[in-house]
């Protein structure tokens, strides 16, 4: 069956619903008008022939003679009623009442006849109008159907499920011009996919690494402890010691681990607050006087600088590039904290160092988990994790880090935090 066909069936099986009510509703009404009618006329000969004894609880009855044929109808009616106080009872032939609503009836029921069909040819067009979007969407789509090839579909569901995503460079390519942009949509998921993958392996693989060694440390200091440090104090000491640092060692890197990975899983939680970063560069200006006497931390007179955040987790931010400082650069060195606010109306936090400088390959890897270029992991001290804490709470901040660097000069490091209203009235 065609679609205009079935458009047409569907629009006639409706409007044959909607004209059997309409037929329907003129049937009661007719009838009701008709029996309205009776009983108007009723009425109406019974107050003639007993006026003011017409009560409304008279004998009532109707005759029809069998004799009558049907043409002669209704000449055989009768309408017969009396009142209970009197013995005489009135008959009044009904002939000439039913003769005129005969025709009365019959003009009314012509006219219902025409108003249902011409009610049922405007309802049919209307609706088949109304189906009209229908019955196009309906060709569009099967024109559609046999148009669409749908075996490429196929083919590239059945590449897809023989991926492997584990593979390095696995691309799907069908070279189908329609597929062009579902191919690119799928090879960047795979190339995000394999990228998270390999970080995951490589976070694995390096956690690994940096736990075995303090592990292998800790068991070669026990074995010497077993072998001479029972009765050799020097030993016993220097085993002690160092096996304490290994633990030290351990403990930080665990620490900074679970972190990470209550970081990731959206379980680490910020207060923030309208901190001042002045304050906090102060603060780490202390705390790493006392821990390196010998070295000169520099933090020029400033004015307040504020920025919305965690102050605990922005602190230990500031310690992390503090202490990466330290760490990359010589005993003495100068360390420079300093804050502003920038031309966009950040707040920042800047820590410089005159240490060893990074190679422009290495900078774009400086926050890896456990990223270290050669010259780094040839100096003491370190997981390869505080940057990449220090990173992950300038993002939970929606901060950003400004790296530049040279090799031999040094490097400095800007955290700049969203701009924030800088009077100290408003929060």
């Amino acid at each position: 069956m065609s679609e205009y066909r079935r458009m047409t069936s569907t629009a006639a099986r409706i409007n044959r619903s909607f004209t059997l009510r309409l037929v329907v509703l003129l049937f009661w009404v007719d009838l009701f008008v008709l029996a309205l009618t009776a009983g108007c006329w009723c009425y109406t000969q019974e107050k003639e022939a007993l006026a003011e004894a017409w009560q409304p609880n008279l004998s009532r009855s109707v005759s029809i003679r069998s004799a009558v044929k049907w043409y002669d109808w209704p000449g055989g009616v009768t309408y017969r009623f009396k009142s209970p106080q009197q013995e005489e009872t009135h008959a009044v032939e009904g002939a000439r009442f039913f003769r005129q609503v005969t025709r009365l009836f019959t003009a009314l029921l012509c006219a219902e006849a025409l108003l249902i069909l011409s009610d049922y040819g405007a309802g049919r067009r209307k609706a088949e109008r109304l189906l009209t979007p229908l019955r196009r969407m309906a060709e569009t789509a099967q024109s559609l159907d046999k148009t669409f090839d749908t075996r490429k579909y196929h083919d590239l569901e059945e590449t897809i499920s023989q991926l492997d995503v584990g593979t390095e460079n696995t691309r799907i390519e069908t070279g189908d011009r329609d597929l062009k942009g579902l191919e690119t949509a799928i090879n960047g998921l795979l190339r995000r996919t394999q990228e998270a993958y390999r970080q995951q392996t490589r976070f694995v693989s390096d956690a690994s690494h940096e736990l075995r060694t303090p592990i292998s440390v800790i068991r070669g200091y026990a074995d010497m402890l077993d072998r001479w440090g029972k009765n050799d104090e020097k030993v016993r000491d220097e085993a002690i010691t160092a096996i304490r640092k290994e633990a030290d060692s351990m403990q930080r890197l665990v620490e900074q681990l679970l972190f990470l990975s209550r970081g990731d899983s959206g379980r680490q939680q910020l207060d923030m607050q309208r901190v001042d970063l002045n304050q906090i560069a102060r603060e780490i200006c202390e705390e790493m006087r006392m821990v390196d006497p010998g070295r000169e931390f520099l933090l020029p007179e400033s004015e307040p600088v504020y920025a919305k955040g965690d102050a605990g987790m922005l602190k230990q931010c500031a310690r992390i590039l503090t202490e990466n400082a330290m760490r990359y650069s010589a005993a003495g060195e100068r360390i420079t904290l300093r804050t502003f606010v920038n031309g966009k109306g950040e707040g920042c936090l800047c820590v410089q160092d005159n240490g060893i400088g990074m190679r422009p390959e290495d900078v774009p890897h400086i926050f890896e988990r456990f990223y270290r270029s050669d010259k780094a992991r040839k100096r003491e001290g370190g997981t390869g994790l505080g940057l990449s804490i220090a990173k992950w709470i300038a993002d939970a901040h929606n901060a950003s880090f400004d790296v530049i660097t040279r090799e031999g000069v040094g490097t400095r490091i800007t955290l700049c935090l969203p701009a924030c209203p800088q009077t100290p009235q408003e929060n």
